[in-house]
Order: C-alpha cells, then structure tokens, then sequence
C-alpha cells in the first residue's frame, strides 16, 4: 500500500471525517472480495464497470466496488438489478494502462469500508452515494491474546498447506490492529467467497477477528483430518503391495515344490478359466489385462469387486462358434402346426426363411422378422416355436417401456452398479451364440433425455453391422451375426422409419369364428384342462357354447380373452370335482357292509351346453349380430381399426331446426372432425344437383354423434360413412341395417384407399353384415382376407360416393 492512501487515511479517521458522503463510480465485482490494505491485479470486460474504472481514471481514480455472486451480475449488466449490497470497499486506481493488443492492465487497491446507500446513476455506468467506514481504536489484553492466535493459526495452516511465502507470513506477524488482522487473514485460501463476504460485512474489528478465528480453526481440523485419511490410504494400498510380493512368492515356491495346479489363489483361478475360454485373442487380452489390474491392485481394493463382476462376465459369455443342427423343413412344419391354428402365410413365410437359412448357411444374411399384430394372435409363441424348429435356445427381451440407451448398450463401468445391456444378458442367458432373440413390443420403446433406445437398436438389427456389436460395459466388439433376432409389434406406425427399414414386416390379422373354434378345441381348452388338474371326462365342452363365448363374451381379434373365460369354466368345474371329492369316503377306509366289492366311485363329468355358460361365468357381456333390428334413417354402420383389431361404428346424423349449423360429439379426432366438415360439402352440393331445396341445410342445424361417446376416434376412413347417413338424414330415407363401409371421401365425392382392411371385414364379418362397401384401390387387399370372410360378405369396391349411395340407401322405403 502506498503511503498516500495510509496518510489520507489516517488524516480521515483522526479528523473524524466518517459521515462525509461521496458519489463514486461503481464497480461489480464476482466472487471475488477485495479486502481494505489489499493491492489486486484486475481484468473486467467492456461494460459498465470498465467505464466506470475509465471515468475514475480521469477523476479521483476512486472507485466503490461491491461483490456479488456469478448469477447476479447479468442483473447489474441489464439495469435489473434488485438492491445494492450494504458494504461495499473504496479502492484507489493505481494502474490503468492501456496496451497495444487492446488489453488493459488494471491494478485496485483497497483503502477502507464504505456503507452503499443508493445509486444516483445506471448509464454508461453506476454511480453511487456511499458513507466511507473507519475501524475505531481498540486495545486490551484480551485482543492480543486473540491476535496472538490467530497469528499462531495462520504459522500452523501454513505448515500443513505448504508452499507458501515467509515474507507472506512475517508480514501477518508485523499487523498491530484486529481489524486490519482479519482482513489480510481472510485473503487466504481457507476462506470461500460467503467466508470473506461475512467479515467484509462485519464492522466491529474485534468480531470480524473472532469469525476468521472460527473458520481458520475449522479448515485446520479438515487439513488434519484429511493428512490422516491420505496416511491410512497410503498404509493400506503399502499393505496390498506386500501381499502381492508374498503372493507371488509362494507361486514361484508352489511352482518349484510342484503343486502349482492344486493353488487355490483367486487370481491364478481366473488365469486358469481365461486360458481356457474359448474366445477370440483380443477377449483374452483384454481379460488378462483385468486380470493384471486385479493383482497389483489385490483382491482388498475398493475395485477389486468390480473387476471380478467385470470379469465374470466375460467368462460365462458364449463366444465360440457352434455347430448348427441340419435344418428339416418337413419337421418344422410339423412344430409350426403343432403350437399354432392357421395363420397359413405366416407359417409359409417362415417356411421360406428356414430353407433359405438351410441352404444359404452363412453366405446371406437373413433378414430380421417383425410380427405386427394385435394382441393375443400368437407372435410371441410364433418365436418360441421357430427356436423349437430350429433345435435352438430362445430368448426374450421385452422392450416395452424402456427408455434408457443404456437398456440396449449397457452402462459404463464407472457407474455404480453398472450392468451390460438387455442383449448381452440375454445372450449370456441363453449360453449360445445363435439363439433365437425375441424383441418383444419393439413399438413400445421411448425415448427421454436419457437417449433414444431405438437408435442403439439399429445396429443390433443390421446385419451389416452387428457382427461387432459394441456394449458400452464389455467395451469389446461381441459377434451377433449368428443370433436369428425376431421382433414382435402391435402397431407400425410407431416405430421409426430406419429401425422399420432393417425389419421385414409380416403382418398377422385377427382371427375369423372359425379359426377362434379351431384353436379353443385344439389348444386353448387341452392347455386349461391340464392346467386345472381336469381330464377329458370331467369337463366337456359343446361347440355351441364355444361359439357362445367367442360371439357374447369375447370381442377381440385374438384369442387371450377367450382362454381367460375358458380358465373360468374350467375353475367353476375344478371347484366342483375338489368339493366332490372331499365328501366321497376313500375305499381303503370305508366301512364293510358286505356290499363293496372294491371298487372306487364313479368320476363326476360336467358337460357344458349353451345354456349353463351364463349359469357358470355370468350374463353376456356383447351382443352378437347386427347393431339394429331395422333400417333407420340418418343411422349407418362403419368399421374402425384399433391396434387390438378392427370394430364397427355406427354414425348418426339428426337435422333439427336452427341455422345451418353443424354439431359433432363422440369424443372425435381432428381427422374425423374434419371428415365430417367434406362430407357435409358434400351433402350440400349432392342436395343441389339432386333437386332438394338449398334452404333446407340453412333452415336446419345438423348434430353428428358417433357412438361410444367415451372411446376416441380419429381418422378418415369414416368419410363415406358420414357422408351416408347425412343424406340419408336430408332425403329421409333409410340405410340398409347390413351393409358396413369403410373410405376416405373428397369434397367431389370420390372414394380413397384406407388401411387396416382385414381387420375390418373381420369386424363387420362378426357383426353379421351381409354387404361391405369399400374402396376400389383396396381390390388388391382382397386376396390377404381369409376364405370365410370372403364367402360369406359380399365386397363391393366402389370409387365414387355415387355407387355408394345406390347400395347404401334403402329406396324401396
């Protein structure tokens, strides 16, 4: 400090000037707390404290600095400021230069306190009032016993930090005054930004000592405590050197004395396993390096476990290649037929996939299956049964809900608990290279901020790539070219277009009533019976009442919620035969009556027709057959398509008297909504060439509702629908009752191509419609439609609204 500023401030605190108010430049500061008698090199950017520093320079070269935290200042920078700090330091400018690479070196130093009281200027800079602040003179035995320690705090946190100047010290041990004491002590490294903000803060020298006292004397105990913590490390990791050293040295003595192969050492175990692994060099090298991290580090280190989990892992891997049993195309039709109940062109398809893997082998890489479907047709069994056709493990990883890459790649191994992904676990599972991995609900992955799971897939499922498939644990490429990876979905539209792109996509309709008899007689009731602990003979079950089920208890385009309501007849009679049995005396133990002749009593049979089905398992819960008894005017039946299989849908239109205005409810989409705003264009323009009064859409309000009010609905496919039962309701005659139809309409009345076909004839087929209009650029799904469907609904493509109307419309009434 230079000796002007000591004199003037001497010459102010002896003449008492302390409540002579100044108007300086301001100056903010960050985290950083220039102290009274301090001298600091500073950098400040272009902006309001730079030019206050320049206008100081030209002044008095004082400025008033306040120091606030990092996020703060962008307050003081915008003029949003809230309110200034209370105390604030006057510094003196010393250094203000220029220099010719357009840097400015800039020296502060701080002279004494000052109380901020307000800003009486925000532009180019900040200018404030301030009351400058003097420490008053204090003495007494018990200060310098104070100063005297504090003095002893600074020696004895210098000898444990180290590296620090003695002249920085003699100059501590030279201060006379508490104030000025705590001030030089509170610019050392033991003080944080809140510590010297404090003392700054604190005006009586004799408690701003005592506060550097309290905090010196903490970060002294945590010097301590941490040269302990680091000599007790030191200690241990002495500790496992030496037991290195002896381990190595009873090898070498075990190897001399011949009993190398009977050691039970941990390390020479893994040693042991590894040279035995059948895996790639570089899966060796890498194990072995794990293995020399092991020993140096010795089996007591903090990462000793996980090196050993690490390593677990890469022994119980399967990396060797496998023999693969000869493909039998007639025995895997066999195995198809036995687990599942028509689905012929998926059983084809697969078909032609296993003899193209039997004779290809290796030179084609097969393409990745993706089953999309509704729930409940068999996709995931469709997987199990390839794995039984081709002698292979399965697997399965169901993906639904997974939302972290790290499901798919597996974690880094500087997490705790880290893990590799789902398809290391699942290969480890399977303890083979080449199972058959199921991809479960593939349509189902998220993504978050924790990454998107389908991106880390790509490179599971291209064959390209994934023959050096990378987990973020193993950090070792692991072949999956030899693994037949299945995927399974309910719906397309979810997964992204490059996943979609590596999968062939085979779609698996819903069932029709027959196939759905079929597969209750052949799987569903034999599964339930054993599962109930029931035979043959005990429970019989007529084909009226399992069409009853499937009709009006079940309306779904699988079978899951039929074996459900077949598992609750077979516990309702499972509950009658126990019941049974326990009042009927066991032969062994009966009484002799003379009549006995040994034989045990006759089993109990239940047969189940029609009309005990309520009696066992409740009333109907759907109707079967068509949704009215009678043609009805404004009231037409189409299809919808839902990811569980396709359902009908009547529209209903009803004219009352108002102002041409159109009311739509039903909980519709915005499609559909808009759907409904081209089809009553138009009805409108089809009302004006076929002669009907144009007041009649003025002088009438129109109210669409499409039931269930509670189900959303979207899409355009109901177009001809609405537009239908919207001229019906304007020319007053009927919609046929069995006639269902399904396309999207323009506003010139053409009829588009929809999607979802099969599951919607499948829909009306259950409903009993007789006639099913549809689009004429859906004739080529035709052929995808089971035979059933196709002889008993006449299908009538149609392109215009036109031929619509002529079948739609019941003009004999």
């Amino acid at each position: 400090m230079t000796n002007d500023v000591l004199a003037d401030q001497e010459a102010m605190r002896t003449s008492n000037v302390t409540q002579f108010e100044r108007e300086l430049p301001l100056v903010v500061l960050g985290e950083m707390v220039i102290m009274p008698h301090m001298t600091v090199p500073l950098q400040v950017g272009q902006g309001k404290s730079y030019r206050a520093m320049e206008q100081a320079w030209e002044e008095e070269r004082e400025v008033l600095l306040i120091f606030v935290s990092e996020n703060e200042i962008e307050g003081y920078k915008s003029n949003q400021a809230q309110q200034l700090p209370p105390i604030g330091v006057i510094a003196k400018l010393e250094e203000f230069i220029k220099l010719p690479d357009n840097t400015v070196r800039i020296i502060l130093e701080g002279a004494y306190r000052a109380r901020v009281l307000d800003a009486v200027q925000s532009e180019p800079f900040y200018r404030v009032r301030c009351l400058p602040l003097f420490d008053p003179e204090v003495s007494g035995m018990e200060i310098q016993a104070l100063m005297e320690t504090v003095k002893q705090q600074v020696d004895e946190f210098v000898d444990h930090l180290g590296e620090v100047p003695q002249e920085a010290v003699a100059f501590v041990h030279r201060i006379d005054r508490p104030g000025h004491l705590a001030d030089i002590v509170t610019y050392g490294p033991a003080f944080e930004f809140k510590d010297r903000l404090e003392i700054l803060k604190t005006l009586d020298p004799v408690e701003r000592l005592r506060k550097a006292y309290l905090i010196l004397a903490r970060q002294i105990e945590l010097l301590k405590l941490r040269q302990k913590i680091q000599q007790d490390t030191k200690e241990v990791l002495d500790q496992s050197q030496r037991e290195y050293f002896l381990r190595e040295q009873m090898r070498v003595i075990r190897r001399e004395l011949g009993e190398d192969e009977e050691s039970d050492d941990p390390i020479d175990e893994l040693r042991r396993k590894i040279a035995e692994l059948q895996a790639p060099d570089y899966v060796k090298d890498q194990a072995l390096h794990e293995v020399r991290r092991l020993a140096q580090q010795g089996m007591n280190s903090p990462e000793a476990g996980v090196i050993r989990t690490y390593l677990d892992w890469i022994i119980h891997l399967p990396w060797a290649d496998e023999e693969f049993p000869e493909i039998r195309i007639t025995e895997a039709q066999k195995v198809l037929d036995e687990d599942h109940y028509g689905l012929e062109k998926v059983k084809e398809r697969i078909l032609e996939y296993l003899a193209v893997r039997k004779l290809a082998g290796n030179k084609m890489r097969s393409p990745i299956l993706c089953f999309v479907g509704p729930p409940g047709v068999g996709k995931t069994s469709l997987g199990r049964s390839i794995a039984r056709a081709l002698n292979r493990k399965f697997v399965r990883a169901s993906l639904g809900g997974v939302r972290d890459e790290a499901e798919i790649r597996g974690h880094r191994r500087t997490y705790i608990g880290a893990m590799p992904g789902r398809i290391i676990q699942g290969m480890k599972s399977a303890k083979s290279r080449s199972p058959v991995f199921m991809l479960d609900e593939i349509d189902k992955v998220g993504m978050d901020f924790r990454g998107d799971p389908t991106s880390a897939l790509l490179e599971v499922l291209d064959p390209e790539q994934n023959n050096t498939f990378s987990d973020h644990y193993l950090e070792i490429p692991y072949d999956l070219s030899q693994v037949i990876f299945i995927a399974t979905a309910n719906q397309l539209e979810p997964i992204p277009s490059p996943l979609r792109d590596r999968m062939e996509i085979i779609e698996i309709g819903g069932y029709t009533e027959d196939e759905k008899m079929g597969i209750a007689r052949g799987f569903l009731i034999p599964k339930q019976r054993e599962f109930h602990g029931l035979t043959d003979d005990q429970l019989i079950i007529t084909e009226k009442s399992i069409m009853k089920l499937v009709r009006e208890y079940t309306r779904e385009a699988g079978v899951r919620n039929l074996e459900r309501e077949l598992a609750s007849l077979c516990r309702k009679v499972a509950r009658k035969v126990a019941s049974a049995s326990d009042e009927q005396v066991p032969v062994a133990d009966a009484p002799d009556s003379g009549t006995n002749n040994g034989t045990e009593p006759p089993a109990l049979s239940f047969t189940i027709d029609v009309a005990d089905v309520a009696t066992y398992i409740g009333p109907e819960r759907y109707t079967y057959g068509l949704a009215s008894d009678k043609d009805e005017v404004g009231v037409a039946t189409g299809v919808s398509w839902t990811y569980a299989g396709g359902d009908i849908l009547s529209i209903e239109v009803l004219p009352v008297r108002g102002k041409g205005t159109l009311q739509i409810t039903g909980q519709l989409g915005e499609i559909m909504k808009e759907s409904a705003q081209a089809a009553m264009s138009y009805a409108r323009s089809w009302a004006e060439q076929s002669g009907i009064d144009p007041k009649y859409f003025e002088d009438h309000a129109f109210h669409i509702h499409v039931p269930e009010g509670a189900v959303p609905k979207d899409g355009p496919s109901a177009g001809i629908t609405l537009t239908t039962a919207l001229i019906s309701a304007v020319t007053g005659q009927p919609v046929r009752r069995d006639v269902a139809m399904t396309g999207e309409i323009t506003l010139r009345g053409k009829v588009l191509g929809i999607g979802g076909l099969k599951e919607k004839t499948l829909a009306a087929h259950r409903a009993g419609i007789k006639t099913f209009i549809l689009p004429k650029e859906n004739t080529k799904d035709i052929g995808e439609l089971p035979e059933k469907v196709k002889q008993e609904l006449t299908l009538v493509p149609v392109s215009s609204m036109e031929e619509v109307l002529k079948i739609a419309l019941n003009t004999t009434k």
